[in-house]
């Protein structure tokens, strides 16, 4: 009976890791030990057993674990409790560079462990933040790898920028990436029976890169045509998988031109163009369109595609905020002037009123404030890193009234849960935000 009393008292140890030996609750626990001996009877060993029993129980609900109190403060009362699970965390989270290949002259793939909760759809981003003479950017970069590879996920990224040169610089295997859970709207048509085409223009590939990997495993049926652009052969990515593709699966066609070649070549020369797209679609009018590109291409290419009859909403193409297009669409851009572009097209608002129901404060918003402005001149803690809508480390849940979030990034079921992205957002009517 020692033993047992020594046990429980242990283990109410335990579950008060960062409280004494000394502390009231545990101390009384141990001093059950040697009740034994006090009252060696039957019913004295038997009294004094249920009452430390009873004793650990009440100091479960006095003196709970610290999980179950980091739970509860995870989970505001009124909030969505899905907000705490690790797929719907607002903030950054670091990934492990599991392997660094060599794509292309610019190109690197980036390996990283796939953190908890991280699902994402083929064709969808991820938000990277590094940290560079001591100030933090943030940049957007799609998905390379397909959803199926669960232990893992890729980024491919060209080497284009100060944020896209320093991770070619500096990422090795086992360096560590912060990066946010995935997101965006330019997505694999899924439930869709109809051939696709996916047409590529440089780092453009690497979304349709991850669609394509998932069309193969997961419809293995699904008639699938890449036609792929780039400058120079050497400025071709991922051209050995591509021909194992194309050998392995039959109902894949690949089709490759060069619109800048330095030399004698095997493939295609020019642009793709209508007789590209002739070439290997047989019947454009009932395909399925996904293209992603620079933005000259993208729009030449939807005028081709609508003078091949193909329908519009049968042609998808990538939909990022200029800050993102310029990670992946080889777009020359940052976050900084998209947030000045937003606040020139946002609406005006009036003399309404934000209040701010976990911090108890409301606040009259000023003509050109976002959401987010107001929040810092009230010295209310959002987390935020690009200002740009794309990051979505402001991410915050609107409780009541109308707000304009102006960015496309966040999924629908976050919009019809409520979610907003503060840095872009501005009031509409008097509202109530989760902050």
């Amino acid at each position: 009976m020692t033993a047992v009393h020594l046990a429980i008292a242990i283990f109410r140890r335990h579950r008060t890791p960062h409280a004494g030996v000394f502390n009231p609750y545990v101390a009384l626990s141990f001093a059950f030990v040697p009740s034994p001996w006090l009252w060696p009877s039957t019913v004295g060993m038997a009294v004094t057993l249920i009452a430390h029993v009873m004793w650990f129980l009440a100091c479960e609900v006095l003196a709970p674990a610290p999980a179950a109190v980091a739970s509860q403060r995870r989970t505001p009362p009124g909030s969505d409790p899905d907000a705490a699970s690790p797929r719907r965390t607002q903030g950054f989270e670091q990934a492990t560079v599991l392997a660094v290949l060599e794509e292309a002259a610019d190109i690197k793939t980036f390996r990283l462990g796939r953190p908890s909760g991280f699902d994402f759809t083929a064709g969808q981003f991820v938000a990277v933040r590094i940290q560079i003479d001591g100030k933090p950017h943030v940049r957007c970069y799609s998905i390379s790898s397909a959803p199926d590879a669960r232990g893992y996920l890729e980024i491919s990224v060209r080497r284009q920028g100060l944020v896209s040169r320093t991770l070619h610089a500096t990422l090795r295997t086992g360096s560590q990436l912060a990066i946010n859970r995935p997101a965006g709207q330019f997505v694999y048509p899924s439930r869709d029976d109809r051939p696709l085409a996916l047409v590529a223009g440089g780092i453009g590939i690497t979304p349709l890169l991850s669609m394509l990997r998932h069309a193969v495993t997961s419809e293995p049926t699904r008639p699938v045509m890449l036609l792929y652009s780039a400058r120079r052969e050497e400025d071709v990515a991922f051209l050995s998988e591509l021909r194992v593709v194309a050998e392995r699966h039959p109902q894949v066609r690949i089709g490759l031109t060069l619109t800048q070649p330095t030399g004698p070549t095997p493939w295609r020369q020019g642009r793709i163009d209508a007789a590209m797209i002739s070439q290997y679609v047989g019947d454009p009018s009932n395909t399925v369109f996904c293209l992603c590109g620079p933005a000259p291409m993208l729009t030449d290419l939807r005028a081709v595609l609508q003078g091949m009859d193909v329908p519009e909403g049968q042609i998808r193409f990538e939909q990022f905020d200029t800050a993102v297009a310029a990670s992946v669409l080889n777009v020359a851009a940052t976050a900084e002037p998209l947030a000045g572009e937003a606040a020139t097209r946002a609406p005006r608002a009036s003399a309404h009123h934000v209040t701010f129901s976990l911090s108890g404060r409301t606040a009259t918003i000023g003509a050109a404030q976002s959401l987010l402005d107001v929040a810092e001149a009230e010295g209310i803690a959002i987390p935020f890193s690009c200002r740009a809508g794309v990051c979505q480390s402001c991410r915050t849940r609107v409780v009541e009234g109308e707000v304009d979030c102006q960015s496309d990034v966040l999924d629908p079921e976050d919009r019809s849960a409520g979610f907003i992205l503060p840095c872009v957002s501005w009031a509409t009517a008097d509202c109530v935000l989760e902050a």
